[in-house]
């Protein structure tokens, strides 16, 4: 019974031995990493790396951070190291109270950020804001080493566009600043989800406090607004007359009931790209990772494996 007792001790021992070296091994790296770009002062971006294998670099879209990626990350990771940032002015990079959070500013930093990492081969996925960052960082890129390899674009905001009513009473002197001042973190999530997902599909508490977090921090209220302006002060008729040089190999994501970034902006996209290809999720508005995130796997996985 003795011998029993301490063969059960011993494996229960060994068993939690094995559980912490599971967990170490699974566990991120997070860090924050000064980057710097001419015209900006020095920035910490923030950034979570996940697994090994090729570079998976994930960009989040406007009012969002590297919480938005939490339901893909983990299955993207067993056969890939994935690099989650925080764009300037969101989760827990920097947030200066400037002007500087146009999708060129933002993505300036993250090729300051690639290039200071050494990082190449990589595919870049950026969601909605985050997309057209994406694509601009590609061509900032583009002459040089070969540090991206593969661009996933998902519901971006890329190509002029009508936005919706509701976005252009951003341009509203004072209004965006005097609700940001005063609603609570909680309820700026709650609206921005009840904006970007499908009807009807309610988020969790847990969603809800993910996304609300950053919005503690009054810079990430001033980064919302001023990115949303930048966002619609960019929306001109020659936006994207550049993506033609674009070669990489590009797999552009859609909603196919995107009420934000309609599907036609996606489309026209594809006949810019010269080397892409278009897939259409059901069931999403505009956020694909948190609304039909099983479905935005296949489609990554499928293209990542190719």
């Amino acid at each position: 019974m003795a011998r029993l007792a301490r063969t059960t001790v011993l494996s229960a021992v060994l068993i939690a031995c094995l559980g912490m070296l599971c967990e170490r091994a699974s566990a991120r790296l997070a860090y924050r990493i000064a980057v710097s770009v001419p015209g900006q002062p020095r920035t910490l971006l923030y950034a979570e790396e996940y697994g090994e294998g090729p570079t998976l670099v994930l960009l989040h879209g406007l009012g969002a951070s590297t919480f938005t990626w939490r339901h893909v990350l983990p299955e993207l990771a067993r056969d890939h190291r994935v690099i989650a940032v925080d764009l300037k002015g969101f989760g827990r990079s920097d947030k200066p109270l400037d002007q500087r959070y146009s999708a060129a500013d933002q993505a300036a930093l993250v090729a300051a950020f690639i290039r200071k990492r050494a990082l190449f081969d990589i595919t870049l996925i950026g969601h909605s804001f985050g997309g057209t960052v994406a694509l601009l960082t590609a061509l900032k890129l583009d002459h040089g080493p070969n540090r991206i390899d593969r661009l996933v674009i998902i519901d971006a905001p890329a190509l002029r566009q009508d936005f919706p009513g509701v976005a252009k009473l951003i341009r509203t002197p004072g209004l965006p600043y005097a609700v940001m001042s005063t609603a609570t973190p909680e309820l700026i999530a709650r609206l921005l989800l009840g904006y970007v997902r499908a009807p009807g599909r309610d988020a969790s508490e847990a969603d809800i406090q993910g996304y609300a977090k950053p919005f503690y921090d009054v810079g990430s209220r001033h980064a919302f607004v001023a990115t949303a302006q930048a966002i619609l002060d960019a929306n001109k008729r020659r936006m994207g007359a550049h993506y033609r040089t674009i070669q990489l190999p590009t797999l552009l994501v859609w909603c196919r009931r995107d009420r934000i970034v309609p599907l036609a902006t996606g489309r026209r996209l594809k006949r810019l790209l010269p080397n892409a290809e278009f897939a259409v999720l059901n069931r999403c508005n505009h956020l694909p990772q948190d609304e039909v995130p099983k479905a935005l796997l296949t489609k990554l996985q499928s293209f990542l494996e190719f």
